[in-house]
């Protein structure tokens, strides 16, 4: 049995594979009648198993890699069932809450504000108080490319063509030149707004409202004016 990696997939594999009492392989690439190619350690990894008998497997999306099966040789079996059941003493999952996401650890394409920092804030500290200025107002934290190569934030807040793309309501991004890799990556924002010492950089000229002034003094007033609310 063969499902998408999708979130249904992966929610109803494991499930499945525990009623049919069949092993279960997440997360294939390939799939072929003597073996399974798996993505471990996020993709770090391509593990060669042998099923060894019928098995439940994820697929992921994006990827085929199963032959096309000798059609005189395959049977089609047909099986109920109940997953609405309980599985021997197990008791399926109840949704007890559903909470909202935390924006500091949300993935940013997902985020519907974002606050960026680029190579005009002048050192890691500053990506601190961008941290702590999205937990006052909800809003996520990006960055460039130059800033995640500093190791001043994690790569999985890098934004542009190399990185993640976004589709915030709005953007404010402090410091930030907006080079093409980087602006190709912002998809349509409502709203953007810029703050940098250089009035004709890029990213100024595609912002709703632009800032000329130092990004390093306005993140220090905002993160004053939000501890008094």
């Amino acid at each position: 049995v063969v499902l998408p990696g999708s979130p249904d997939g992966r929610d109803l594999a494991p499930r499945l594979a525990h009623l049919l009492g069949r092993t279960l392989f997440a997360g294939a690439i390939e799939i072929r009648p003597n073996r399974i190619t798996v993505s471990r350690w996020g993709g770090q990894v391509l593990e060669d198993l042998a099923p060894g008998g019928a098995y439940v497997a994820t697929l992921q999306p994006g990827v085929r890699g199963d032959v096309e099966p000798d059609a005189d040789a395959a049977d089609i079996v047909w099986q109920v069932i109940d997953l609405a059941a309980p599985a021997g003493n197990t008791v399926d999952a109840q949704v007890v809450e559903v909470q909202p996401p935390d924006a500091a650890t949300m993935d940013l394409s997902e985020a519907p504000h974002i606050w960026a920092g680029g190579a005009g804030l002048d050192s890691a500290a500053r990506f601190d108080q961008l941290t702590e200025l999205g937990q006052r107002l909800g809003a996520s934290v990006g960055a460039t490319r130059v800033i995640t190569d500093r190791s001043w934030i994690g790569h999985e807040r890098q934004i542009g063509t190399t990185g993640v793309v976004v589709h915030p309501r709005w953007y404010v991004a402090l410091g930030i030149s907006g080079a093409v890799q980087h602006t190709s990556g912002l998809g349509d924002p409502d709203h953007i707004i810029s703050v940098n010492t250089d009035a004709h950089c890029p990213m100024m000229q595609l912002a709703d409202l632009a800032i000329v002034a130092d990004a390093n003094a306005v993140l220090d007033a905002l993160i004053e004016l939000t501890a008094h609310d």
